[in-house]
């Protein structure tokens, strides 16, 4: 029982101290980091977030589809993303015949390109 207690007590000051020892390094890391994203931000380095690197095999299927937007220039290769109506988005090649045909359906719907939530604007 005094071992299994003694062991038990260790691993609660180890996962204490280990806890204690991240965020510590987690604020050096940020202190670290922080010439390195004013250099970025003043060279102009600039990764467009909504940008797709391949298309869906699939087949789109208008009746599943809210909203569209067609990516920016930035990309390396152009897309339409389209938000289905569970919230995915399914990047679609913007030369398909269906995926023009659907952008028509859907008519120019100004959606938020916020990436971490999509809202019809």
């Amino acid at each position: 029982m005094k071992v299994s207690m003694a062991a038990f007590s260790f691993l609660i000051l180890t996962t204490v101290l280990g806890s204690q020892a991240r965020v510590i390094d987690g604020t050096l890391e940020k202190e670290r980091l922080r010439p390195l994203t004013a250099f970025t931000l003043v060279t102009g380095f600039h990764q467009p977030a909504d940008c797709c690197f391949s298309y869906t095999q699939r087949s789109i299927r208008c009746s599943f589809m809210k909203a569209y937007f067609e990516t920016s220039s930035g990309c390396s290769r152009p897309a339409v993303i389209f938000l289905n109506k569970i919230g995915k988005r399914v990047c679609a090649d913007p030369s398909n015949v269906k995926v023009q045909d659907c952008m028509k359906t859907l008519g120019k719907q100004p959606i938020s390109k916020n990436p971490g939530t999509m809202q019809l604007a």
